[in-house]
């Protein structure tokens, strides 16, 4: 049997981590780099901004679709073989969107796109709890996070010089490349971790099984706890999101120059945190850490609500605050998607693909619900995350604290085929 991840090498840890962070960042690179591009987009096509607006749209549905689909059947097929296939399908998407006429053809093959991508990715946190338990994945997946959230601080600039450049189609020849390079990636550098003789037996089980992977997951109660504390924090950030352009260059008057700069300080408040999570996995378990990570998030939410409230227009009093609350999860995401990986270690790739899915979809409707509450002020923000925050935190004490422990599986770092 091949060495259990407590003997392996600190540098082959860092190896597997980078090599997945690259390979999870092929989403916010594909999201962000164009997004300068948009208005350049529409001119081209013969379009308004707002119609081409509706291609970051689809790209999100087609994410969540994506890793529905890819997460079962890399429990079935493999992970190597879903990814090369996501792979396969985003890199054909992305040559065809060179060519496209009209926004309809764009807001199709963005679709198509990010579904190649999100059948790709999944299999990243699948491979980890394949590999890892415990605090080693949540220690896994924290290195993860601090490489690929230097990714949406990057990848405006990157679309911003390309766009000066080459016109926005060198924008979509950067993710061609970046793509091919991903299926190099898979296809050379990851280990396959679902061995032959389980992918042999799974591709014997009835079809049906996709979806009996789906309803156990929703079966467990206590999984799903620790996947809505996280969802309820995740809101907070896509809130935040959504509204930033309106809070800092309206409400707040902010120059479109110092945007970037106000936005991307939260990142970095993020990627510290993750490396202050990495070392209390050395002292706590990741459900206590959790639990303080969640508690955090309510303060800073509770400290912007009470600066919004009180009616002052200093940009301090809202971006301290703020800076904490997304910084905060870079504490919880970790601990949380660990925790919530240790009740699957026979379907991850199923369980990974509803985790990631229904953060991100439950994300994006908090935001176009607070969108839809739009006052002009930051109340219906604030609120809206202090809310986020309360019960992100009820959820959590609730599965945290249970007196039944969480089942913890032997990692099988020796069971992937060399294949």
């Amino acid at each position: 049997m091949s060495p259990t991840p407590a003997r392996e090498s600190g540098a082959a840890l860092r190896s597997l981590a980078l090599w997945l962070a690259a390979l999870v960042a092929l989403t916010p690179f594909s999201l962000d780099t164009y997004l300068p591009a948009i208005p350049a987009m529409a001119t081209a096509l013969g379009s308004e901004v707002a119609r081409v607006q509706h291609s970051v749209s689809s790209f999100l549905l087609g994410f969540a679709m994506g890793q529905l689909a890819g997460g079962p059947l890399s429990d079935r097929w493999g992970r190597r073989t879903v990814g090369t296939i996501g792979l396969a399908i985003y890199l054909a998407s992305t040559l065809l969107i060179l060519f496209v006429t009209d926004t309809a053809q764009l807001i199709a093959l963005r679709l198509l796109q990010a579904f190649g991508g999100g059948f790709a990715t999944v299999i990243c946190a699948a491979i980890v709890r394949d590999l890892y338990s415990g605090r080693a994945a949540a220690r896994v997946i924290s290195t993860i996070s601090t490489m690929m959230l230097v990714a949406p601080l990057v990848a405006p600039v990157i679309g911003s010089v390309l766009l000066a450049a080459g016109g926005w189609q060198s924008i979509f020849v950067f993710l061609l490349g970046y793509g091919a390079a991903m299926l190099m990636l898979v296809r050379r550098l990851l280990p396959e971790t679902v061995s032959r003789f389980t992918r042999a037996r799974r591709s014997l089980e009835p079809r049906r099984r996709l979806l009996a992977n789906y309803l156990q997951v929703l079966g467990n109660r206590r999984a799903l706890g620790f996947l809505g504390a996280q969802a309820f924090v995740s809101g907070s950030m896509f809130i935040y999101i959504t509204t930033a352009p309106f809070v800092f260059m309206e409400y707040f008057g902010v120059p479109a120059g110092r945007f970037p700069l106000l936005f991307g300080s939260s990142v970095v408040g993020l990627i510290c945190m993750v490396q202050v999570n990495i070392r209390l996995l050395n002292f706590f378990e990741p459900r206590r850490i959790l639990l303080a990570g969640i508690s955090l998030q309510l303060l800073a939410c509770g400290l912007l609500l009470l600066g919004t409230l009180t009616g002052g227009r200093e940009l301090s009093v809202w971006l301290v605050p703020l800076v904490l609350a997304m910084s905060s999860i870079g504490i919880t995401a970790p601990n949380a998607a660990a925790c919530y990986l240790e009740f699957f270690p026979r379907i991850s790739g199923s369980a990974n693909a509803f985790y990631g899915a229904s953060l991100f979809v439950g994300g994006g409707v908090l935001g176009g619900i607070v969108n839809g509450m739009h006052t002009g002020t930051l109340v219906p923000i604030a609120g809206t995350m202090f809310g986020c925050a309360v019960a992100a935190l009820l959820m959590a004490l609730l599965v945290a604290r249970a007196r039944t422990p969480i089942e913890v599986q032997p990692a099988v770092a020796g069971r992937f085929a060399a294949g």
